[in-house]
């Protein structure tokens, strides 16, 4: 049927003679080449300021008898231990563990499963930033279905092998406003000994229930605000840029349809939204952040609707060069996703440069010199730019000393990550991904 066989059946086709064709098709029989469904997953939210005082109702509702908390050092000197206590319903056993790092690796993973796996719990507790979330994620799998790590993670870092059922239900609660884990069904996992972090998916990882409560974001010191921030960013930019749902193959049946399957009308009034909310907050929340409520709770609600977004549409060249360049050089991933962020907006640019320029629009809540047009895209990347230099955001690579001799090898480390350059709106080449590296040397 080809291009306009696609135009025809889609009714979200932009402009006027796709809207027009796209009336017209749906009296016409899908393509049998093109996957003409999308389907939305979320797991449970609740939001607002001491939300996390409901945690007790929830085990209840769970009748959960025993409670497993994963979190890190600093919490636990924060008293978070102590204050759970108080909340859970009488005859509730809990243990804990404490010691998750920081873009946490295989083995620290598979230390959180081992500890978990001798208290037997019925119900988890993740309260941290991403790395936590993600980290108990993977080793819930672990606890449940045994095995290592890479055996979930996709060639050619791992086995593949797909998670087998659902893990015990697991409550997040974030305290970072940037990965928007608590929604969402991908896990990274860094792999030391390969330099390379990488992502382990399934919608099976999606928790049972995620409680986003404002004040446990105010102890957040600056740098960790603005690199989360760059991530909840990159993450709704990526998912509004992704290829339509209807672009991809049709999936032999609906069970195999893919946890990412590109951008579609739900998921791009939730990045829209997370756009122009961390456009609105950031600044505020950088600077004034251990007192601006307000700032903070709009940075939270932007991460989470950003990973409600991508957690469904997926992430694509930011994150995919994003993982060699933070496997080698220890960068935080927002850190890693953010430095990259202008220059891929400005090379997927000429796939929807209408698209590209709503990012600046939404971002600054200015109007562009042009819309749908290069130099409209072109503003657009430099108003992400422009925040990060109002922010302190790390101004490029130069900045974390990355070797430009490493950047050929990078590249080609990023083509390994199929799954993600599957949703980018335009092919990518070694040659397009060393431009990228090389265009994000110095943003300002």
């Amino acid at each position: 049927m080809g291009t306009l066989g696609l135009r025809r059946y889609n009714p979200f086709y932009p402009g006027r003679e796709g809207r027009l064709l796209g009336v017209l098709g749906l009296f016409l029989p899908p393509t049998s080449y093109a996957d003409n469904v999308f389907e939305f997953r979320t797991p449970r939210v609740k939001f607002g300021v001491g939300v996390l005082n409901e945690l007790g109702y929830e085990l209840e509702r769970l009748k959960a008898r025993k409670l497993f908390v994963v979190t890190t050092r600093g919490w636990v000197r924060r008293g978070l231990i102590q204050r759970i206590e108080k909340l859970l319903p009488e005859g509730v056993e809990m243990e804990y563990f404490s010691d998750v790092e920081p873009e946490p690796s295989d083995s620290n993973v598979e230390q959180l499963a081992d500890a978990m796996r001798k208290f037997g719990p019925d119900a988890i507790l993740a309260v941290g930033g991403g790395s936590v979330i993600d980290a108990a994620k993977v080793a819930a799998v672990l606890e449940r279905y045994g095995g290592r790590v890479r055996d979930y993670v996709a060639p050619p870092y791992g086995a593949g092998k797909p998670v087998p059922g659902p893990i015990k239900p697991l409550i997040a609660v974030p305290t970072t406003a940037g990965t928007g884990s608590e929604v969402t069904s991908v896990a990274v996992v860094t792999l030391p000994d390969l330099k390379v972090k990488v992502g382990v998916r399934s919608d099976e990882l999606r928790p049972y229930l995620a409680l986003l409560d404002p004040e446990l974001t105010l102890t957040m010191p600056k740098k960790v605000t603005v690199d989360t921030a760059m991530d909840a960013l990159t993450h709704a930019v990526e998912a509004y840029m992704a290829i339509p749902f209807y672009a991809r193959p049709k999936p032999e049946t609906p069970a195999k349809r893919p946890v990412y399957h590109g951008s579609n009308p739900i998921t791009d009034a939730l990045a829209e939204k997370a756009i122009e909310l961390i456009g609105r907050y950031l600044r505020r929340a950088a600077y004034n952040g251990q007192t601006d409520i307000e700032a903070r709770a709009g940075m939270l609600l932007a991460s989470n609707l950003a990973g409600l977004a991508f957690g469904n549409a997926g992430t694509s060249l930011a994150h995919a060069a994003s993982y060699p360049l933070g496997g080698r050089y220890k960068l935080t991933h927002g850190e890693a996703v953010g430095i990259l962020l202008p220059a891929v907006l400005e090379f997927n640019a000429p796939a929807d440069y209408c698209k590209a320029t709503k990012v600046g629009e939404l971002l600054s809540g200015e109007k562009p010199p042009c819309r749908c047009c290069p130099e409209g895209a072109k503003w657009a990347a430099d108003k992400i730019r422009e925040l990060q230099k109002d922010v302190g955001f790390t101004p490029g690579l130069e900045a974390v000393g990355v070797d430009p001799n490493d950047i050929p090898a990078m590249a080609e480390e990023t083509l390994k990550q199929k799954a993600l350059l599957a949703l980018n709106p335009r092919p990518v080449t070694a040659k397009d991904v060393e431009w990228i590296y090389r265009r994000a040397w110095r943003n300002y």
